[in-house]
Parts: C-alpha cells; structure tokens; sequence
C-alpha cells in the first residue's frame, strides 16, 4: 500500500471502520492485520462509501408464557399458513402444527422456568425493497443455523411478496429463537452479540452474490435511533401514547422558543458525528497519500450526504415549531380579514353619518 502502512492504518483514529460500536471491557493492543483482513477492510470501506444497502438484523421482541409463545409463533406463520422451518430442517406447516411446537418448546422448559424469564428471542431479518427474495432466504436459513442450530431450538419463517398474504415489499425472514438452550444455558444477547449477527447474516448475503453491508450507524453518521415495531405498528393505527407525549413535549419546547439543540443529548450527538466525520476525513487523506484517490474522493462524497446530526426530540421539535408558524400565519391573516370585515359593517351600518362626514370635510 505504499506510504499508507496496514499497522497505522488499523490503529489511527479511523479504526472505527474495524470495530463493533461496543468498546471492550480491557483494552487489548491492536495486532498487526494480515493481507486478508486489509482486503476485507478496504472492501468494507468501499460498500459503506457507495452506500451499499444496510441489512436489518432486529430484536422485535421476546415471548413470555405459553400463550404469548403460541400467538407469536401464529403471527409469523400466518397462522400456519406459511410454510416455516426449524433447526433440523422439520417443516412446519398448519394451525394445528404451529400450536403442537409451541406445546413441544413450553413443555421443555416453561414448568420451571423463572418467573420473569423470556421464552423466545425474536428476531427479523431484512432486506431493502427489490433484493432478491430467494437469496434473503438462503442466507437467513444459513445464518439462523450456524448462529443458533447446534444450540437452541428455533422457527424460520421466510416473508415476500409470493409467500406472505400480506404481500410485503422487502423479502424478510422471523426467526423465533427458544431461550433456554438444550445444554440449559439461556440466549441473552447484548449489542456485540446483534451487531456480531448482522455482520453474519450480510456476509451470507454476500457469498449469494447480495451486496450487503452491517454498519453500525454512528459509522453512517446516523445519530437517530430507528423506531421499535410495536411502536411503529400503533402508530400506524394511531394508537400509542408514546408519541403523543414525544409530540406533546415537542409542543411545549417549541412555544418556550427554544429548537433542543442545547439539551445534553443533542450536543452529544452532534459531537458524535463530528468524531465520525473528522475518522472519515482521516481515511480519505490516507487514501490519496497511498495514491489512491478515486476511493478518497468517494468518502468525501459520502460525507457529504451524510444527513444532519439532528436527534429524534429534536426533530420532533422542528416539526412542531413548523406547525406552530402555520398556526401563527393563519391567526395573523384571519385577524387581518376581521379587520376588514369589521370596517365594512360600520359603513354599511352608518351610511348617512358617513356621507354627512365627507359633506362637512369638504366644506371645510
């Protein structure tokens, strides 16, 4: 790589590229990176600059007692109108099979399970709209077996616009992992476990000729968090309190005058994009001085696009102060045609004082 050395290139400030976004508990010394891993590196850097599509790999939940187990299982199945698979290949077809697995998973551990123990861990692999459905499939059956098959029980169910009644859009997979595994450990997975899991699943995506990528988005600059499902799915039916009170507050914020960029966590996040962009900046020089400058140039474009550093509170804000000019507008243009009406009255009420007004101001 000529002047650009493999060891500062790992080490520097832009090593984030290299890193799940969870720090260790101990610092460990970086070691010296072989050709394979610099290849995979600057592959990496190549798909996150050209904005490769991000796979989705999401904890949507988690089952607690027989009867949430049964009705999650129904949920992914279409009732047991999908045909779904399990960890040995079983196909899983029917209500009434669909019912029978989940009498089988809560008769396996839910009489001594903890109180307040999770069932299942469920989880949603996706894809953008237009990936090819049949290679979402594959990748998530591969994943889903190498990541849990050896040890936990678990139910795939594959959706697209053939499968699914419901027609989705982006080809996506549910895949309800049973907690308590066969040995008697228990699936509690943290973020280096799901960003571990998304890096699996794109490069399953990969080797079936899928460009796939798993960035952490603090590496995108994205600095607002993506909006749970469940909340997603009530507000769609308009029916959840915790946006009304996020709007709510939004409102009182913006009648104060105040936009929220002053508030602890909004300086915090713009500070966090500052670092990403001032690591990005950092790989485009070193990029040009090892003489390769088509692949600086496309990071400083992807800089470019990244989007502004602006929190979910704060857009909510923005929204609100928006809302509330609209407000002020139509107030000042409905007060402003009162006026006028009201001027009308009184020359319509009081003709003949107003002619004997003009006749005595031109006498004068």
């Amino acid at each position: 790589m000529g002047k650009f050395e493999k060891e500062d290139f790992l080490r520097d400030s832009a090593g984030f590229a290299f890193q799940t976004p969870v720090r260790a508990k101990k610092s460990r010394p970086p070691s010296k990176p072989n050709p394979m891993q610099m290849t995979a590196a600057l592959g990496r850097i190549g798909r996150i600059a050209h904005h490769r599509p991000e796979v989705m790999v999401k904890v949507t939940g988690s089952a607690h007692g027989f009867r949430a187990l049964k009705e999650h299982l129904a949920y992914i199945t279409r009732n047991g109108k999908l045909v779904s698979e399990r960890e040995d290949g079983t196909l899983i077809e029917g209500a009434a099979n669909v019912r029978s697995l989940a009498e089988e998973w809560w008769d396996k551990g839910g009489v001594d399970r903890p109180a307040r123990a999770r069932d299942t861990i469920n989880l949603i692999l996706s894809m953008p709209v237009g990936t090819d459905p049949q290679a979402v499939a594959e990748a998530a059956r591969a994943f889903a077996q190498k990541t849990f098959g050896e040890q936990y029980d678990y139910l795939l169910a594959h959706h697209n616009k053939e499968s699914d009644p419901k027609r989705p859009e982006n080809p996506h997979a549910h895949l309800t992992i049973r907690t308590r595994g066969r040995e008697g450990q228990r699936l509690d997975p943290r973020k280096h476990d799901l960003q571990a899991w998304r890096e699996a699943f794109a490069l399953e995506l990969r080797q079936r000729g899928v460009v796939a990528e798993a960035t952490p988005r603090r590496v995108r600059g994205v600095v607002r968090k993506g909006q749970r499902q469940a909340i997603r799915h009530l507000d769609a039916r308009k029916a959840t309190r915790v946006t009304k009170w996020k709007l709510t507050q939004a409102v009182k914020t913006a009648s104060a005058g105040k936009d929220g960029a002053a508030e602890p966590w909004a300086k915090a996040a713009k500070e966090k994009q500052r670092k990403i962009r001032r690591a990005w900046n950092t790989l485009a020089v070193a990029f040009e001085q090892a003489g390769q400058p088509k692949l600086a140039q496309q990071i400083r474009q992807f800089m470019n696009a990244m989007p502004e550093a602006q929190t979910e509170r704060e857009h909510f804000v923005a929204q609100a102060r928006k809302l509330l000019e609209k407000q002020q507008a139509y107030k000042r243009q409905v007060d402003k045609h009162e006026v006028r009406d009201r001027g009308r009255a009184d020359n319509r009420v009081h003709p003949q004082a107003t002619a004997m007004q003009g006749r005595s101001q031109r006498s004068l």
